[in-house]
């Protein structure tokens, strides 16, 4: 049987509140964590899951796909790997279920921590699946105040690092958006063409703006050392901010 840690109890306590978990990615996540501390005391047969604590066994395709994406080198750390699969679900149960503003504010910049960012404002953030999501950061959100259009480079283009891939509108100004990494775009938000204004509302959430398939994993890399950790950038807006009242 599993010891389980403090996240675990977390994450459970989450699950066992009617918290369902709706998709095969989501399912891995929270698998994933049992199988890292299931490995470590050495018994990988069973897992404790759900309030009911039913014993499931831990299929083997989730184990292969698991695998995958541990020695994919997607995710520095095991820490980081939970970190994206707990603020995945918040994000979920936040929109789901009508988080108070004061409580949202709160969880995002938990979640604005796990990022990294351009000097630009763009946020970026690795998926599970290997690509790079970008979008605007809360920053630049709230000073391009009803964004009215947002166009961006189509699927399939090859891009480089720090030229520019598209563009925000707002009534009175044109923002270009930045890429933080080299590759394909590979993926757009298409909901941005008719509800634009999710930047403003959403920016890190429903109002990402594409994604992108990077060059080669040596190249990531070296790219990803580039941009700011949260703490980084905070230090760089409160920069820009001093130069503004000067």
């Amino acid at each position: 049987m599993v010891e389980r840690p403090t996240l675990c109890n977390f994450l459970l306590s989450m699950i066992s509140q009617d918290y369902t978990i709706i998709t095969k990615h989501y399912y891995i996540y929270i698998t994933y964590i049992f199988f890292v501390y299931a490995i470590y005391h050495g018994n990988i047969r069973e897992v404790m899951w759900v309030s009911e604590w039913r014993t499931v066994s831990v299929r083997q395709e989730l184990i292969e796909e698991i695998e995958k994406i541990v020695k994919s080198g997607l995710y520095r750390s095991v820490s980081e790997f939970v970190a994206e699969a707990i603020r995945l679900r918040l994000e979920e149960l936040m929109r789901a279920r009508g988080i108070p503003a004061e409580r949202r504010k709160e969880v995002l910049a938990k979640i604005q921590e796990q990022l990294l960012y351009t000097p630009k404002h763009v946020w970026a953030q690795i998926t599970p699946g290997g690509t790079i999501r970008i979008g605007l950061t809360d920053y630049a959100a709230k000073h391009l105040r009803g964004i009215a259009h947002v166009m961006t480079e189509p699927v399939g283009k090859e891009i480089k690092k720090m030229e520019p891939i598209g563009v925000v509108e707002t009534w009175m100004f044109m923002f270009d958006i930045h890429a933080p990494v080299t590759g394909r775009i590979v993926k757009v938000n298409e909901t941005l063409k008719t509800e634009p204004y999710l930047i403003n509302e959403d920016p890190y959430g429903e109002g990402w703006i594409l994604e992108i398939k990077p060059k080669n994993s040596l190249l990531l890399e070296e790219e990803l050392k580039d941009l700011l950790t949260a703490r980084e950038y905070g230090k760089w807006i409160s920069k820009i901010e001093g130069r503004l009242k000067e």
